[in-house]
């Protein structure tokens, strides 16, 4: 285990033994639900990702199909874009124009019929054998350049007999109409060709949303790899460490909550369990330099915890906060305000008035896990919970 992660866990472990307020079993039995929320939110993102890579794949065919649509309708109506239709004196040149192209998609096809007949033979293998048959690294690189660029080669004969069956059997009909048909005819193609523009717009439109949401969907269960092996770290250093731990289950206390500077020190905490994992105070990012200013404490609890009000007073907020998500403000007697934030859940209203102990949520978390925040006031200067509740 690497050193920073070592001295996390170290910290962590410190942080129950001063303020879990909750016996081992309880620590486990939230840590352990913690990583069971996390394995579902993966196993559903995963999913997901499943199905949007298979709908990029139906995207991409369908993207693919109208592409090679549209070139052979380029093909065919470049030969027309003067207005200029064939007459009678043009008409035999266009026949020996068309024997010739039909003897040239003959020849195309037959073509590609024996490199489909050569690959079905070989196949994967013998493109492997080619590889791995290679005598130095530049070898293998230039081989592998090779088939890549074959490959390559092969989709666009395909696509370029395609093309050409589309440009003869076109030729073919117009040779059967009037030159006022003809017009006709011609018009319908580039109506068509506009149609299908529209719709590869459209198509390229959706499979760049679909692939955005499968990136923030990839970076979302790689915050959720990240969370979970911090969770089975977290467990399997505490495991190794019971000996050590000898905290004990703090039952909720019943005091006058009116004005909360007679109780310094002895508040409940507003979670069962009170595993801190950031305090009060400024931080400083390592990696940036940045300084971060916590107001209040964060602890780490499993999503649906229940959230109490430390003490008895007022809702004057509930709504959200950037980064933390919803959010309850509750005021007290003589200036106090209680915060409790990252909320999953809120069980009271603006307006109510709350009692000591009541549950008024359930937690929540950020993009950094699961966690509730909670923080307290004395009119605009914030106070460090931790000198306010018990330990």
């Amino acid at each position: 285990m690497e050193l920073k992660n070592r001295i996390l866990y170290i910290i962590l472990f410190v942080s129950v033994l001063i303020f879990a307020g909750a016996t081992y079993d309880e620590i486990v039995s939230d840590k352990n639900r913690q990583a069971e929320y996390i394995e579902k939110q993966l196993e559903n993102l995963r999913g997901k990702l499943t199905d949007k890579s298979s709908d990029i794949s139906i995207i991409k065919r369908s993207i693919d199909s109208v592409d090679i649509k549209l070139n052979e309708l380029n093909n065919f109506l470049k030969n027309y874009e003067k207005e200029t239709y064939m007459t009678p004196g043009q008409v035999t040149f266009e026949t020996n124009m068309i024997i010739y192209l039909a003897q040239d998609v003959e020849r195309i096809q037959e073509s590609f019929r024996k490199k489909v007949i050569n690959l079905y033979k070989h196949g994967k293998y013998y493109d492997l054998e080619l590889l791995f048959s290679s005598k130095s690294p530049n070898e293998y690189m230039r081989r592998n350049q090779y088939l890549q660029h074959f490959s390559q080669n092969r989709k666009k004969e395909l696509r370029d007999l395609k093309s050409k069956k589309f440009i003869l059997e076109e030729k073919k009909k117009m040779l059967t109409l009037s030159t006022s048909s003809q017009r006709f005819f011609v018009e319908a193609r580039r109506n068509e060709k506009l149609q299908l523009e529209t719709r590869l717009k459209e198509l390229q439109v959706t499979k760049e949303s679909i692939e955005n949401e499968a990136n923030t969907n990839a970076e979302r269960v790689s915050r959720y790899v990240s969370q979970l092996n911090n969770v089975k770290n977290f467990l399997a250093n505490f495991i190794e460490n019971k000996d050590k731990f000898q905290g004990s289950k703090l039952n909720r206390l019943s005091y006058d909550s009116g004005d909360l500077t007679q109780s310094k020190g002895n508040l409940n905490m507003p979670v069962d369990i009170g595993l801190m994992i950031k305090p009060f105070g400024g931080y400083s990012n390592s990696a940036t330099g940045a300084i971060t200013v916590n107001n209040g404490i964060d602890y780490s609890v499993a999503k649906g915890s229940k959230v109490y009000a430390v003490a008895g007073g007022v809702v004057t907020i509930l709504g959200e906060l950037p980064f933390y998500g919803k959010c309850i403000i509750i005021k007290h007697e003589n200036g106090y305000r209680s915060l409790y934030a990252c909320l999953s859940e809120t069980n009271v209203s603006a307006g109510d008035n709350v009692k000591l102990n009541q549950v008024i949520g359930k937690s929540g978390g950020t993009l950094e896990g699961q966690m509730l925040h909670f923080e307290l006031w004395k009119d605009v200067t914030p106070l460090n919970p931790v000198e306010w509740l018990r330990k």
